[in-house]
């Protein structure tokens, strides 16, 4: 119950607060009444709803509202030193007032859902679309509503529309860039996350701005009256903003859009401006939308500028964590190379002499000829090794090509004497034929090939079968083929399948083609 007490006092607190934010900004209005009609267009309450109805939580968006029916008291009325009418126009302009820029930040909060502050160019076109026509439509409802209560006729009410609208769109704009950014920071959840955020100019830059501010008004407004010639240079005024907004995005253009709306009024006056008011004050609105508009478009390209530069940094990150990952994958290849090559290999070739030496130690014929399929099926698993051994060191790159040229008769030499018992035994005639050409490449890889390849053929085919291998040039182009007789699809499995992706590797290091079909495999070299 204490804690709902508290949360009670609380909200009430936050609630005078803001109704005397709205006052505050109502009473501030007056001090522009030096300024001919510049009371009535500079209706700072308009900036004021409109920045609560974007910023604050739901359950105080109705504190400009009862902010303005305040003004119906006369007590309050007299303390704020306004002239005082009744009761029902001060209730029915107030609500006016709030239906039309309360109603507007609810669009761009809760229709387009546009998150503030503002830091991107659609969003930033969207909020001033949504001003301006709220602009339009308060300085519309607001002179039919005094000329339905009779206050002035439709002709008075022709004339200061437009002042009226320009005044409300000014104030519109300069004021939520400045007040949404204090008020989101007042209502915000996490604060430890929004002191890191930039929402406003720093300090010395707020005072360089106004230097520069003062600098050019002074140029705009003091030179131009003292100089017929140069009557014009009052449009300068425009300048300070678009380019703060160009060097600084939206955080700086908000500001300079502000310090330029709310000085120009009095240090034009001083400085004896006699242009039309309401020029001045078009001019002014028109290049605090540019100023925006300019902004937001130079934040969405820092913006996307920081983002590209962030997934860089990710990118080189990763780069530096995957160089790092595939040379402790390529220091751990050459291990298992290594032992591969020692632990395996020497194994194994140490038995294949244990067996070579009972093969002549053995006189029972039975026992003879089991050793000797021991030593068939340990010579198979030593050249296995081997050629898993090569294989791997092809793969991490540890094997150096060295083409030379050399007659291919010369491959098929070896080629015959390796295979001949293998394809006796099983009944298949190994026919290669006689070849004369010469061939640029690596020898030894050549020869890894070629044994694949006919070491697959012969597997595949069956008794009384015939595997060829024959050498052709055709258009400068030199192919050997293995052809073979058997029936039925492509053996991939087992050590031909193996024996088939050692030619492809060695196709890629060679940078030849190697072509597979029914009864056919051949490699051409360019």
């Amino acid at each position: 119950m204490k804690q709902i007490l508290q949360y009670k006092k609380f909200d009430a607190v936050v609630m005078i607060g803001l109704i005397a934010l709205w006052l505050g900004a109502f009473k501030s209005s007056a001090l522009f009444s030096f300024f001919g009609t510049y009371s009535s267009l500079w209706y700072l309450p308009a900036g004021v709803t409109l920045s609560i109805a974007i910023a604050v939580p739901f359950r105080f968006i109705i504190a400009p509202l009862i902010a303005n029916w305040l003004l119906a008291v006369p007590l309050v009325s007299a303390l704020l030193h306004v002239e005082y009418t009744s009761v029902a126009d001060h209730l029915l302009h107030g609500t006016r007032l709030f239906l039309v820029y309360a109603g507007a930040g609810c669009v761009l909060r809760y229709l387009f859902k546009i998150k503030f502050p503002v830091s991107n160019l659609s969003d930033q076109l969207k909020v001033i679309s949504v001003t301006l026509m709220a602009s339009l439509l308060g300085a519309a409802s607001g002179v039919s509503l005094h000329v339905a209560m009779g206050s002035f006729n439709w002709g008075v009410a022709k004339n200061i529309a437009l002042p009226w609208m320009i005044g409300d769109g000014i104030a519109a704009v300069i004021v939520p860039p400045l007040l949404v950014p204090l008020l989101l920071r007042l209502f915000a959840d996490d604060q430890s996350q929004v002191k890191t955020t930039r929402y406003l100019s720093s300090i010395p830059m707020l005072f360089y701005q106004f230097v520069m501010i003062m600098c050019v008004m002074y140029v705009a407004f003091g030179i131009s009256t003292k100089s017929s010639g140069l009557v014009e240079l009052w449009y300068l005024v425009v300048l300070p903003p678009i380019i703060f907004a160009v060097r600084g995005g939206i955080i700086n253009a908000a500001s300079a859009i502000a310090i330029t709306a709310l000085l120009t009024p009095p240090v034009a006056t001083m400085l004896g401006f006699d242009g039309e008011r309401i020029s001045l004050q078009i001019l002014l609105l028109i290049g605090g939308v540019v100023s925006l508009v300019i902004g937001g478009a130079v934040t969405d390209r820092d913006n996307a500028f920081e983002t590209i530069k962030r997934h860089e940094e990710e990118l080189e990150l990763l780069v530096v964590n995957r160089t790092r990952m595939l040379e402790e994958a390529h220091e751990f290849q050459k291990h298992l190379i290594r032992s591969i090559g020692h632990d395996m290999q020497q194994p194994v070739f140490a038995l294949n002499n244990v067996i070579s030496t009972f093969k002549y130690a053995i006189k029972d014929p039975e026992l003879c000829q089991m050793v000797k399929e021991a030593e068939t099926l340990s010579g198979t698993a030593l050249r296995f090794i081997r050629k898993t051994l090569d294989y791997a060191k092809r793969e991490a790159g540890q094997v150096v090509v060295s083409k030379q040229e050399f007659p291919v008769q010369k491959v098929f030499d070896q080629i015959k004497p390796m295979f001949d018992e293998d394809a006796n035994e099983r009944g298949i005639i190994l026919d290669i034929q006689t070849s004369d050409l010469m061939l640029v490449s690596d020898e030894h890889l050549v020869w890894e090939t070629l044994s694949n390849l006919v070491q697959n053929a012969i597997r595949m085919s069956v008794k009384n079968q015939t595997v060829f291998v024959t050498a052709f040039e055709i258009d400068g182009q030199l192919t050997i083929a293995v052809t073979d007789q058997h029936e039925g699809p492509i053996n991939q499995d087992g050590a031909a399948g193996f024996g088939l992706e050692i030619v492809n590797q060695i196709s890629k290091l060679l940078n030849f083609e190697f072509q597979l079909s029914p009864n056919l495999a051949k490699i051409s070299f360019k």
